[in-house]
């Protein structure tokens, strides 16, 4: 049969921060009655700063019993210390509601106000509180996870109890230490409980000699030594039970249940004795956590009777832990307000205290801005003259930089015109000895090859002369790409031949709407590329592949590649980055940049893959429709 158990409901760390926090105050009366006295005295408390001080006593009290009540007692006597500029009784009092909300699992703004309870403990020399605090940092560390801080923080406040002659406070810091350090041998545990107990009993401290008693068998259950733990807890539930300390004796009960695996029933009597005496003393912060493990326990017996019983009271603790946290978050949110109120206003004091400093620094920092604003006004205008002068000289130099631009354009077109002629020439013979007689295949396609060279070779030009005035206007047609490509490679397949190449198309037929001319011209540029920079025998392929919304043209060579170095370059007009081909060609560097001017007014884009000794793959991506 399995045993459904719970670790302690409080933890040890909890019970720690407890005592840590109640170190000063010695009682060996039982908790609740302690709390009722407390209560009763308060009201005949005359003084209102020892009225503070009892407040937040009974706070602290108030700590593993009833954590509303807790945060209670220290926003009252927080805002009592408050109207009385009673600078410890305020910080006393965030110690206690830093206590209640690490209990409710509000880490971070636990954390902010032990700090600020640091700070404030140290301005007034309090060495046992800073020492505590410290401790206490660390054991929220642990909570979060933070085990870093923790160990640091646990480490500080070890070394500043160690500093304290003849306090109590001791026996705190050697049960936090063993506490943070669980990691440690067994025999410095052992060592630093027994010097915890020690400084308890030279001190008659009660709580902690029942809390050092509670720690060595809990560390032994935790390893499995359950014959070991078992007499000392009996040990401690005595000694606990003779001290009055309810929430120890409740702890112990647990742990011993924990160690009754094998048997049910006795598992289930330890843990319905500790609930009865949480009920009966008001320790609602163990009552939840407990009925869920009877519950557990009792389904585990079968007894319907008692688990519907059970039920019911799970069922009434959980509503009234839900009332609690609606009250809980109310209280906390009047807090907060009175904690930004209570900020606003301690503001306000400092600044009327320093209103007219700052009004006599305001005047003397107008003063200086004047003075400052005066030097920047003579500044700019002398600033202003440089900058017109500068802006003329620009200007002169635009308009000798524009005056050069038009006389090498004007004489751009003195060339174009002067190669015009004899290109058209050429051209025009070539058309003539097409039409005059028969000519055999080869003839006409040398012709038809001078003639369309001629053609290209007159557009070229005028490309060149357009290129700085304006933007070309292109004549949109209808034209199949695969036939383009096709009488691209028949037309240039002499020319690889030339070079025992082979020129290899794989296209589809798709009609996308382009100017056929300057893309003939871009194609016919990629082409002739990679036959010049290929080596003889190699296969050049082109293909061309069909997209929802685009095509792709693809030249690849076998070729020898462009260095990385040159990549970036190719495609700049009369660039630098220029090669002759494997067998000597001549590169002029326009072709490229040409051609991508002429995709980029279609839409397009061209870019090339290339690694020195591995070829070269030339993109183009057209739209199918172009605006």
């Amino acid at each position: 049969m399995t045993i459904i158990l719970m670790k302690l409901s409080t933890p040890l760390s909890l019970l720690v921060l407890c005592l840590f926090l109640c170190a000063s105050e010695k009682s060996v009366m039982a908790q609740s009655a302690t709390i009722r006295q407390e209560q009763q005295h308060l009201l005949s408390i005359k003084d209102s700063i020892a009225f503070a001080d009892k407040l937040n006593r009974i706070g602290m009290l108030f700590y593993m019993k009833d954590i509303d009540s807790c945060f209670y007692y220290g926003m009252t006597a927080k805002a009592l210390s408050a109207r009385l500029r009673y600078t410890k009784g305020e910080t006393d009092a965030d110690n206690v509601i830093a206590a209640a909300l690490y209990f409710r699992g509000l880490y971070k703004e636990a954390l902010e106000l032990f700090n600020k309870c640091l700070i404030s403990y140290r301005k007034m020399g309090d060495s046992a509180n800073v020492a505590q605090v410290v401790s206490n940092m660390s054991t929220v560390y642990t909570d979060i996870g933070d085990s870093v801080k923790a160990v640091s923080f646990g480490r500080r406040g070890f070394e500043l109890g160690q500093q304290l002659k003849g306090d109590s406070i001791q026996t705190l810091l050697y049960l936090n230490y063993c506490l943070d350090n669980p990691q440690l041998p067994e025999d410095t545990i052992k060592y630093y409980l027994a010097k915890a107990r020690a400084n308890a009993e030279k001190y008659n401290d009660q709580p902690m000699q029942s809390l050092a008693m509670l720690m060595l068998p809990t560390y032994m259950v935790a390893n499995n030594r359950i014959d070991e733990a078992l007499p000392l807890i009996r040990a401690a539930l005595d000694h606990s039970r003779n001290t009055g300390m309810e929430y120890l004796e409740i702890s112990l009960l647990i742990l011993y249940g924990d160690c009754l695996q094998n048997k049910p029933d006795s598992v289930l009597a330890y843990y319905t004795r500790a609930y009865e005496i949480a009920e009966k003393n008001g320790y609602k912060n163990f009552s939840l956590q407990l009925l869920k493990v009877i519950l557990a326990n009792t389904e585990l017996i079968g007894n319907k009777d008692q688990i519907i019983h059970v039920q019911k009271l799970l069922a009434s603790a959980l509503e009234e832990d839900n009332n609690n946290l609606k009250k809980f978050i109310g209280d906390y949110t009047v807090y907060s307000a009175i904690r930004e109120k209570n900020h606003l206003l301690e503001v306000g004091n400092r600044n009327k205290l320093t209103q007219i400093w700052m009004l006599a620094g305001i005047c003397a920092t107008t003063i200086l801005l004047l003075a400052f604003i005066y030097y920047l006004y003579r500044r700019s205008r002398h600033m202003n003259k440089i900058i017109s002068s500068q802006f003329q000289q620009l200007q002169h130099t635009m308009a000798a930089l524009e005056q050069s631009q038009a006389d090498n354009t004007q004489m751009l077109k003195i060339v174009a015109h002067d190669l015009r002629n004899p290109i058209g020439a050429m051209t025009s013979i070539a058309d003539l000895m097409l039409l005059d007689g028969p000519r055999s295949d080869n003839d006409r396609m040398m012709l038809d090859l001078l003639k369309t060279s001629g053609e290209n070779s007159l557009e070229l030009v005028n490309d060149l002369l357009l290129m700085h005035t304006r933007s070309e206007e292109l004549l949109i047609e209808s034209v199949d790409m695969y036939e383009l490509l096709e009488y691209g490679v028949k037309l240039l397949d002499f020319k690889a031949k030339e070079k025992m190449q082979q020129l290899i198309l794989t296209a589809v037929h798709v009609i996308i709407h382009v100017n056929r001319g300057k893309i003939w011209r871009v194609i016919s540029n990629l082409i002739t590329n990679a036959i010049k920079f290929s080596p003889n025998g190699a296969r050049i392929q082109v293909s061309l592949e069909a997209k929802p919304d685009k095509v792709q043209i693809r030249v690849q060579d076998q070729g020898i590649g462009i260095p990385e170095d040159m990549k970036d370059k190719i495609f700049d007009m009369f660039t630098i980055s220029r090669r002759a081909g494997t067998a000597g060609e001549q590169s002029f560097g326009l072709g490229l940049s040409i051609s991508r001017q002429i995709i980029k007014a279609h839409g397009g884009t061209i870019w090339c893959e290339s690694s020195p000794g591995n070829g070269s793959t030339f993109y183009i991506e057209l739209p199918r429709t172009t605006t």
